[in-house]
């Protein structure tokens, strides 16, 4: 269940932008980590369980924001930690649950733009694995990607900085 008052908060920073005509991706950035951890378990008991969360998340998300207009656009995940072919199958089923909740809800939710992530949010990943998309009624998905190359453009603060990337400790 959602906090109710974190609802709120997420209607009030929805509505201000909105209201000053900006365009609003709203997603579940995160969110402890349930989705990005859970490539490793790939057992259907694990599947099923995280498939139903997709679907209560995002019924109360979409139930709050259906009768919002093309302002606002949702993307199911962020990043999600996928390695391999198999794992992205798994991906989309997740964000088949994130679709079917979400038009289940209908408003303007029946056509809203949704956004689904390839796997690891990677262009090289996505181009290589996302062979398909979720089934929408409405076929109003967009993909997502990120491209993070090279990293000392993109993501490096000053040189000699510290970081952690693919499990690997580098100074750059």
């Amino acid at each position: 269940q959602i906090d109710a008052n974190w609802m709120a908060r997420v209607k009030e920073i929805v509505d201000y932008c909105i209201d000053n005509g900006l365009y609003v991706m709203l997603n579940d950035h995160y969110d402890g980590g349930w989705v990005e951890t859970s490539f490793s378990d790939l057992s259907q008991s694990n599947i099923a369980k995280n498939c139903k969360t997709m679907k209560e998340l995002w019924t109360q998300i979409a139930n709050e924001f259906k009768d919002y207009d093309d302002h606002l656009l949702f993307a199911g995940l962020n990043e999600p930690n996928c390695d391999d072919q198999e794992q992205t199958n798994v991906l989309i089923q997740y964000e088949q649950a994130f679709v079917d909740a979400v038009r289940a809800t209908g408003g303007n939710n029946g056509k809203r733009a949704l956004i689904v992530q390839g796997p690891s949010t990677d262009i090289e990943k996505t181009d290589n694995w996302f062979n398909s998309l979720p089934n929408d009624p409405s076929n109003n998905l967009m993909v997502e990607v990120h491209f993070y190359t090279p990293w000392g453009f993109c993501g490096m603060m000053q040189i000699g900085e510290e970081h952690t990337i693919s499990g690997e400790h580098r100074i750059m």
